[in-house]
């Protein structure tokens, strides 16, 4: 505490527990939890931009240890979003593609987030959100 406040590390935590909650009590009709649709969107957006998937790369994407992120591939492999495969050059290297399933259940997460960031940002003037954008970077 801060001169009787609350220090800013509580608020944080708060805004970002309640974030999490919300989300997931949202994607929880598509069998998937926020972060696994974090991951899978993360997944598809490198694979576009023809970067190299390892589970190195997705830990330090996600900010995650190795077996959250195997945990994370495996729930999403098991619910058909993703598809696992070993590389063909290489048989330690994962392949990673993502299904079509996968692929339609990311147009609707991308429209649970945005509607999640219209909240959050909901009341703020456009230089309030510039600032608080310049200030989360």
């Amino acid at each position: 505490m801060r001169d009787g406040h609350p220090s800013p590390d509580f608020f944080i935590r708060n805004l970002a527990t309640a974030i999490r909650l919300m989300n997931d009590q949202k994607l929880l009709d598509f069998g998937i939890t926020n972060q696994q649709a974090r991951l899978l969107g993360a997944i598809r957006r490198s694979l576009y931009d023809g970067v190299n998937i390892s589970r190195k790369y997705l830990e330090d994407l996600m900010g995650l240890r190795g077996p959250s992120v195997t945990s994370l591939l495996n729930g999403l492999e098991k619910n058909g979003f993703i598809l696992r495969y070993t590389a063909k050059a290489d048989g330690r290297a994962m392949q990673i593609s993502v299904t079509e399933k996968g692929d339609k259940i990311i147009d609707e997460i991308n429209q649970i987030f945005a509607e999640t960031e219209q909240q959050l940002l909901s009341g703020m003037s456009d230089d309030e959100k510039d600032t608080f954008i310049a200030l989360l970077h």
